[in-house]
């Protein structure tokens, strides 16, 4: 008897996910085995970030062989298939994520450069607040002050109480009568 279990994990091994799918859905054609459509599930994640999928294949392997329930590991995989979902999302929006544009600032060395380069085309995502409001703060350092003002606003709406935007809000009014006084 052939034992398409077997199969799949050596096409797992060698990245060839699409093959391994194949392999793990006949095994569970003749098995009905749960661990065999959560294989399937790590192949589909395979496909999109290899590096991920195989460590999780590796620590869901390990569990098996020591005979460990597998409980967790749907919410692992839940959590990066969400993941994944986002990244994709933010390429379907044209958008790149905080921390991809932080690199590119660091890598260039000028937040106003990379922020102009993107500004028109290009959202980028921020999930946090702290992200948020450090973003703000560069905004205003790079004379970006409209642009901060109105971010603020909604901002103070979201996050009222939050003395860094009182503080965001100083330096802007900072900003503007220094640029009153040059102009004099």
């Amino acid at each position: 008897m052939i034992d398409y279990k077997k199969i799949g994990i050596k096409h797992f091994k060698r990245s060839k996910f699409k093959d391994a799918i194949f392999y793990f859905s006949l095994a569970y054609e003749k098995t009905q085995d749960k661990n065999l459509l959560f294989l399937i599930q790590i192949c589909s994640l395979g496909e999109k970030n290899a590096e991920e999928a195989k460590l999780l294949f590796d620590y869901f392997m390990d569990k098996l062989r020591a005979g460990e329930d597998d409980e967790g590991m749907d919410e692992i995989l839940k959590i990066l298939e969400s993941r994944l979902a986002s990244d994709e999302y933010f390429e379907e929006q044209d958008a790149i994520s905080y921390e991809d544009f932080k690199k590119a600032v660091y890598k260039d060395g000028s937040f106003k450069k990379v922020f102009e380069n993107i500004m028109f085309s290009t959202k980028v995502m921020i999930s946090n607040k702290d992200d948020f409001l450090e973003f703000l703060g560069n905004l205003i350092k790079n004379d970006f002050i409209e642009m901060s003002i109105n971010y603020l606003e909604s901002a103070a709406v979201m996050f009222g109480g939050d003395e860094r935007i009182d503080q965001l809000f100083k330096e802007i009014q900072k900003r503007q009568n220094d640029e009153n006084i040059s102009r004099k």
